[in-house]
């Protein structure tokens, strides 16, 4: 008579999940995306910085719709000879060497001196440039990309900090919504403090008696309208200027002008949209490990 032997097995029995192949292939198509447009944006980047480029954010709204608060400035270097009235020229000035200005060339001397002036303001640059104050001209101007550079501090402490906090948590589900969160809250925080999405800046005011005039110039990436308080109002897109008219002022000549988003359908579609992204992504963790799980 034969006996049978029962062997205990050491570890767990497993089989490949039905969807795990085809994840692995995703996620790692996605990984060599990325390292290829990583890679282009580096020797894109080397390649300008070569040549002698410089960058820059635009921080105050000069320009007007030309180029807004928070567009990326890619300067290469120019000879100031060759500069025409209407080009947009990038200087500094012996006055304040640690700030560099991007204006549009509004005259030129017979000698070759420059004068300049932001689109938006009332008058001419009190300087004439020469070529060692030319830092050169816009290869390309981006609206709204400098506030990603100027965020970019916040975003990656942040990242970085939630990534070390997470990694205690062995659920995949619960480390994944938690960085998901957390990365909601970083950005959230970094709009907070650059506001980057509505602003609106007081150029000019004329003044009656009774009344106020005011001028006014959007500097954010969303639509506004710009409401004064007892006058008129306002729709302004990032750069354009407006003006109010206010009949109703304050004891002491003030007066108050609110600013609000100012979207259409589609653009608080967009929105609403965009602000559930990680509600969505939270639920997708979930979902994925539950069919796995399956």
């Amino acid at each position: 008579m034969s006996q049978a032997t029962v062997v205990p097995l050491s570890g767990t029995l497993t089989r490949p999940l039905l969807g795990e192949p085809s994840a692995t292939r995703f996620e790692s198509g996605i990984a060599w995306l990325v390292a290829l447009v990583a890679a282009l944006l580096l020797a894109g980047a080397a390649l300008f910085l070569t040549s002698g480029g410089r960058w820059f954010v635009v921080e105050t709204p000069s320009m007007g719709e030309a180029a807004p608060v928070g567009t990326l400035v890619l300067d290469l270097p120019v000879d100031a000879s060759t500069l025409r009235v209407g080009d947009v020229v990038s200087f500094q000035v012996p006055a304040n060497p640690d700030v560099t200005y991007t204006h549009r060339v509004v005259s030129i001397d017979p000698d070759g001196g420059l004068h300049t002036r932001g689109d938006v303001n009332g008058a001419t640059d009190p300087w004439t440039l020469t070529q060692d104050n030319v830092v050169g001209a816009p290869m390309l101007l981006v609206p709204h990309l400098g506030w990603l550079f100027r965020a970019a501090p916040i975003l990656v402490i942040g990242t970085l900090l939630i990534w070390l906090l997470t990694s205690p948590f062995t659920d995949r589900v619960t480390r994944g919504s938690l960085r998901i969160a957390g990365s909601a809250l970083t950005v959230a925080y970094a709009a907070f403090v650059l506001k980057p999405f509505v602003n609106v800046t007081t150029i000019t005011n004329t003044a009656t008696p009774h009344s106020v005039t005011a001028t006014v110039v959007s500097s954010g990436i969303f639509p506004v309208r710009v409401d004064a308080h007892g006058g008129t109002s306002v729709h302004l897109v990032d750069g354009q200027v407006g003006r109010v008219h206010i009949d109703q002022l304050t004891a002491n000549g003030h007066y108050q002008l609110h600013s609000t988003i100012d979207l259409g359908p589609a653009g608080w579609a967009l929105l609403i949209a965009a602000c559930l992204v990680p509600l969505v992504l939270c639920l997708s963790i979930g979902r994925v490990q539950t069919v796995q799980s399956a």
